[in-house]
C-alpha cells in the first residue's frame, strides 16, 4: 500500500533556506498544522509531487507555496555521503549538493 503523505505548504516553504543538516533539524523541530512529527522527505517523495509537464514551478496542482529552486531531500548520495540530493522545482529534476543552502519542504506520514 502506498503511504499517504501530508506536505508542509506555508510561507516558510518559500523563505527558509538552510544547509542539509539544518534542513534535517528544521523539519524535526517543526510544529505546524497541529503536528510535530515532520521530517525531511526522501528524494523519491519529493519527486512524487513534481510535474515535469510544467516549468517554474514543476509541481503538481494544489501546492500554493513553491520557489523555482532547489529543495533538500533526506537522501544521501551513495558514492559520497558528504553529498545529499535535492530536487529542483524549476524543472522537476534532482541533483546532489554538498555545502550550499537550499529550501525546505517538510513532510509527515498521514494516517
Amino acid at each position: 500500500t502506498k503511504r499517504k503523505l501530508m506536505w508542509q505548504d506555508d510561507e516558510s516553504v518559500k523563505n527558509v533556506q538552510k544547509n542539509w543538516q539544518g534542513a534535517i533539524s528544521h523539519c524535526k523541530n517543526l510544529n505546524f498544522a497541529g503536528f510535530d512529527d515532520w521530517r525531511l522527505p526522501s528524494r523519491m517523495e519529493l519527486h512524487s509531487i513534481t510535474d515535469k509537464t510544467k516549468y517554474n514551478p514543476a509541481i503538481q496542482d494544489g501546492f500554493k507555496n513553491t520557489v523555482y529552486n532547489s529543495y533538500w531531500s533526506s537522501s544521501q548520495y551513495v558514492s559520497n555521503v558528504s553529498f545529499a540530493w535535492y530536487v529542483d522545482f524549476s524543472n522537476g529534476y534532482s541533483n546532489r549538493d554538498v555545502g550550499g543552502e537550499d529550501f525546505i519542504r517538510c513532510v509527515r506520514d498521514s494516517k
